[in-house]
């Protein structure tokens, strides 16, 4: 996922840098699918057919990390979020190297723009930052209304030039990441990777996100009246990552009769390269409707609600709301967003080169 994976800044010269100007939660139905196992085994058959969710080790739980404000649940919006115990970064073995890394996703709610903080804290108050802050490192996103960004942390290849990452190659921080604003806005954290190995470098980065998966909570925002998750990946055939991801989104309709579901997809940035005709198209706001019948649950795949192209390089990441028909009870209505390895099939990447 370039995850924003840091391979997103080699595909950012093509489809353009990321955006950047970048009430009730469903916490009972939509959870981290990690620290819920229910929540997986309810959509696990439809699931089966796109892969199953699996469970991380306990170090790379987002439960794990996470600090919760007495009386808030995971996936609401906040004016702060904050997270501990942190790895990120590349330590040298006597076999090579071992990577772990994590990652952000962030959404504006709001009619006005916003300024969102990150303030990275190292446990080593004398570590160096890839800027040179020492100990304590901070950066400033300007997200505008209705519009959201992603970003990285480690800077796992000297390929990737010199992004605005924290943590420089072949360094590791540990530490904790705190985000904040006046205005309330919606975070995820893409969770920790599970370690990489390689004795390469760049190839235990490559190694640590490869099999990358997670669940994406959502928050019922009542100002909106809808349910926002605030991330959602589609990553295919692109040369650096030739497994991918994709989003697949699973609903249930426990009401007594049928209910319309409203989906918008709001992408942060990217497109998709036809290596046919050499053709670019950027990703827009798109809609789609899907109505439920009494007790009807059903899973899709972000490419084939919006139709998008599967034989074609893709990079985008984004987010999704979800709203319901007039008069539709929100708590009958099961969501749950997955983000997972998409296999792209016929291996078109010697076409990008």
């Amino acid at each position: 996922m370039n995850y924003r994976l840091s391979a997103l800044m080699i595909v950012a010269a093509v489809f353009g840098s990321p955006a950047q100007g970048a009430g009730e939660s469903n916490a009972a139905s939509t959870v981290n699918g990690i620290k819920a196992p229910v929540a997986v085994k309810e959509v696990s058959a439809a699931v089966n057919a796109v892969g199953r969710v699996r469970p991380p080790a306990a170090a790379t739980d987002t439960g794990s990390h996470v600090v919760l404000p007495v009386g808030k649940s995971l996936g609401e919006k906040a004016t702060m979020h904050r997270y501990e115990k942190l790895r990120a970064g590349a330590v040298k073995t006597a076999q090579g190297w071992k990577v772990q890394d994590f990652a952000s996703s962030f959404f504006n709610p709001n009619p006005e723009e916003i300024t969102v903080t990150m303030r990275l804290v190292s446990d080593d108050p004398k570590f160096q930052f890839a800027n040179g802050q020492a100990g304590t490192y901070t950066k400033i996103y300007k997200l505008r209304p209705m519009q959201g960004d992603t970003d990285n942390i480690y800077i796992g290849s000297l390929a990737f030039g010199k992004p605005e990452w924290p943590v420089a190659t072949h360094t590791c921080f540990t530490g904790s990441v705190e985000f904040s604003s006046t205005k309330p806005f919606y975070y995820y954290f893409l969770r920790e990777t599970e370690v990489g190995e390689a004795p390469d470098a760049t190839d235990a980065y490559f190694a640590a996100w490869k099999a990358w998966t997670d669940e994406v909570p959502a928050g019922w925002d009542e100002d909106l009246k809808q349910f926002v998750f605030p991330y959602s990946n589609y990553w295919h055939n692109e040369k650096n990552w030739p497994v991918g991801w994709h989003s697949v989104l699973a609903l249930k309709n426990n009401a007594e009769g049928p209910v319309t579901i409203t989906l918008k997809h709001i992408p942060y940035y990217g497109g998709q390269f036809n290596p046919k005709n050499g053709q670019m198209t950027h990703y827009q706001e798109q809609v789609a409707e899907v109505v439920l019948q009494k007790g009807e649950m059903r899973n899709m795949k972000f490419q084939d609600l919006f139709g998008w192209a599967t034989d074609q390089m893709s990079s985008m990441e984004g987010c999704l709301l979800v709203g319901l028909s007039p008069g539709a009870a929100r708590t009958r209505i099961t969501l749950h967003l997955l983000i997972v390895p998409n296999e792209s099939g016929e291996r078109l990447h010697d076409a990008f080169r």
